[in-house]
This record gives structure tokens, C-alpha cells and sequence, in this order.
């Protein structure tokens, strides 16, 4: 890749969950089981927004709002994830509400054949749960992975886009600056996450955060799904 070519290239990051698919609830549903395991107690996380956290942090904020603290909430944490990936993996074929959002695979086939977008993603998810749902849906090959960030790298979401950033450097190009990463997500947390790093926002009403939230927070551009690959593209490079 020459150093021109280099500077016209868009890192896309995708999010996941209420960006590329939902799980119709089934992974939380998985991910409130594995809490109360972990705990040992019945654990609620009644009104809590998972929309745009780590597992890490979920798991975390809701242990805490429950009670647990110390050394009881550092040991509960890791196995929190540790039973959800595996209770998940087990229920993932069977969760009859899980599918991609409209335009999705059409989104990703055009993206692969843009010289000027390399596919990655950005996710709370960590990377074991992030390629479970990807593979369910046979979409694991669009993305890079050695680029990708996960809750498994960070449990603040906030750190991600400059770690993606440091990554696209490593491996792509040394002169790759904030402004080519372009996070692709439903949720506040998506469109606030990499402004420290001047990366360009593209926000979609497809997830639990609602249009007018997300217009509020000034992205660099807002669409209410993924269905029209071209305007998509579009605003991934800012034309």
C-alpha cells in the first residue's frame, strides 16, 4: 500500500449488537443466568442499559448495583463472562428471534469490494462472544480481526478507538491518523466513543437508542438503518 493510498483509506468499525444483528434478547437473557451463578445469589439488573458497554463493564455495574464488592465483585466479573460465553454458545442455535439487520450482507459484500474501506470491528463484545454471533450468521470472513477491538481488550469502551487506531498503524500503516476510523453503531457510546481521537461517527437507528438521542449528540452522520448500501457508503467517507 503506498503512503497515497494509505491516506484515503476508511478503517470501518462495526458494533454488533443492534447494529449488525440482534439476539431477540437471548443473550441477555444468557448473560443475567451467568450473573447469578457467578454470584452465587439471585442477581437483578432490572432498568439497566446494556446498549453500547463492555461485558466486562456490564457485568461489573450490575454486580455492584447488587451488592457485591472487593474481591467476592473481582472473582464474580471474570466468571460472569466466562459462563456466558459458554451458556451462550449453547443457546445461540436455538435462539429463534436472532437476525441480521436489513442490509447487512449487502453492506459487507459491497464494503469488500471498496478499495478505499477495511472492515473491522468495534464492540463490546469479547472477541470469543463477538465471533460466536458473527459465525452464527457465517459473517466472520468481512472482518479483520488482527484490527478489531473487543470488551476483552478493554473493559472501558472509551479506550477502544485508540487502541484501534495503535492496531491500524501496526499492521496497515504507520501514517494512518484518528479521522480515517469511522465507528458504525446504534448507540450513544458509539458516536461518543472515539471524538478523543477525532475518529467520524456514523450513527443508525436500528438498536435501543432512539433517533432523536442520537441526532442530539451530532454524529458525524445518522441513518435510520444499514438497508441502503449506497448511502451508507457514503457516509462512512463522508461524501
Amino acid at each position: 500500500m503506498t503512503e497515497q493510498d494509505s491516506r484515503r483509506l476508511k478503517i470501518v468499525l462495526f458494533d454488533i449488537d443492534g447494529t449488525l444483528m440482534t439476539t431477540g434478547g437471548g443473550a441477555r437473557q444468557v448473560f443475567s443466568r451467568s450473573l447469578s451463578e457467578a454470584a452465587g445469589r439471585a442477581i437483578h439488573a432490572d432498568g439497566y442499559a446494556f446498549s453500547g458497554k463492555t461485558d466486562p463493564q456490564i457485568a461489573r455495574d450490575i454486580l455492584a448495583m447488587n451488592g457485591l464488592k472487593g474481591e467476592e465483585l473481582e472473582a464474580a466479573v471474570p466468571e460472569t463472562v466466562r459462563l456466558y460465553i459458554k451458556y451462550f454458545a449453547e443457546a445461540l442455535p436455538i435462539l429463534e428471534q436472532a437476525h441480521l439487520m436489513p442490509g447487512v450482507r449487502e453492506l459487507l459484500d459491497a464494503l469488500a469490494d471498496h478499495s478505499e474501506a477495511h472492515v473491522a470491528l468495534l464492540t463490546g463484545n469479547v472477541e470469543t462472544g463477538a465471533r460466536l454471533k458473527l459465525g452464527h450468521f457465517d459473517l466472520e470472513s468481512y472482518f479483520d480481526f488482527s484490527v478489531s477491538c473487543f470488551g476483552s481488550d478493554r473493559e472501558d469502551r472509551y479506550e477502544l478507538p485508540a487502541l484501534a487506531l495503535e492496531r491500524a498503524r501496526r499492521i496497515l500503516a504507520p501514517e494512518i491518523s484518528g479521522d480515517q476510523l469511522v465507528i458504525v453503531g446504534d448507540s450513544e457510546h458509539d458516536v461518543l466513543c472515539g471524538r478523543s481521537i477525532g475518529a467520524r461517527s456514523v450513527a443508525v437507528s436500528t438498536g435501543w437508542t432512539t433517533a432523536e438521542k442520537l441526532q442530539s449528540l451530532n454524529p458525524s452522520a445518522h441513518l435510520d438503518s444499514l438497508s441502503d448500501s449506497g448511502q451508507v457508503i457514503q457516509a462512512i467517507l463522508g461524501r
